[in-house]
């Protein structure tokens, strides 16, 4: 439930932003707003799941014979600005007494529920997953966020064919906001060279929880990775020592790539209230998109 994301306390405070929001998005389009109905003039934007009682012109029949699964095709004018939320669901992001992977659906999120205020349709994704979430800037808080709620962590992954179309559909009408631990690079480095090759603007959300970066252990200890079998190892200060350089060394290694792709990079730890976040990208205008 959107209960476990937020307080009522936070939602007050995000409705307030998303109110703030509204207010400047009026006064840049002087009271215009873009038409959202059926014609000509529309373009393919994004799948969502059939639900009962919508129509059935709308449907992909040729998704349906591939999948065995009802989809409806959604369209957009041109223009429309569309956040496009993907979280990278690797186990590693399951970790941490402020869990990661928590932190990530809090704050993407807050930015979805605010940039209601400033975008067209928010877009909601795990990098694997075969189908784009789909909700329109005039739908229901309360169906985004329990959106939000249900993603479930899965494994490390590519983009999948569906986050792919999504930003090759808008291109420039597009901004990309990812959260990722980094750990599983590969994922989030192919998304952002996508991103760059079809003009989508793009920001990184990288997380980490404060054991990952002062670890606090001593003398003989057993570490069980993800993968393959438990370790002994003696912890002292020279090995302690060891450990926060290399990974300071990989943090700036992955900002640095990051960065290279042209994408923002936005370090954030998972005990951090999520407000700051996005109140800084609501100052620096991504949201608003390229008017």
């Amino acid at each position: 439930m959107a209960e476990s994301l937020f307080t009522e306390q936070e939602l007050a405070r995000l409705r307030r932003l998303r109110l703030a929001g509204e207010r400047v998005r009026a006064s840049a389009l002087r009271g215009e707003r873009r038409s959202r109905q059926l014609g000509s003039g529309l373009e393919f934007g994004a799948y969502r799941p059939y639900s009962q009682g919508d129509d059935l012109r709308r449907v992909d029949w040729n998704v349906y014979g591939r999948l065995d699964q009802l989809f409806l095709k959604l369209f957009e004018a041109p223009g429309q600005l569309r956040l496009l939320l993907a979280l990278d669901a690797a186990p590693t992001m399951d970790f941490g007494a402020h869990n990661k992977w928590l932190a990530a659906k809090r704050v993407l999120a807050a930015l979805g529920l605010v940039a209601q205020a400033t975008a067209d349709r928010v877009l909601l994704t795990r990098y694997e997953d075969t189908a784009v979430q789909s909700f329109d800037a005039a739908g229901s808080e309360q169906a985004f966020l329990e959106a939000v709620s249900a993603m479930a962590i899965s494994r490390a992954a590519l983009p999948s064919a569906a986050l792919r179309s999504a930003l090759a559909a808008r291109g420039r009408d597009t901004v990309l906001l990812a959260a990722t631990d980094m750990q599983s690079k590969d994922g989030t480095l192919s998304l952002l060279s996508e991103a760059r090759r079809f003009g989508v603007r793009a920001v990184v959300i990288c997380l980490h929880a404060d054991e990952e970066l002062q670890p606090r252990l001593e003398g003989l200890t057993r570490l069980s990775p993800l993968a393959g079998d438990a370790l002994k190892l003696r912890i002292d200060a020279p090995v302690l020592e060891a450990y926060r350089k290399e990974v300071e060394d990989y943090r700036r290694a992955c900002q640095a790539a990051i960065r290279a792709t042209g994408a923002g990079y936005i370090e954030m730890s998972s005990d951090v209230d999520v407000e700051p976040v996005v109140v800084e990208l609501l100052r620096s205008g991504l949201l608003e998109g390229a008017r």
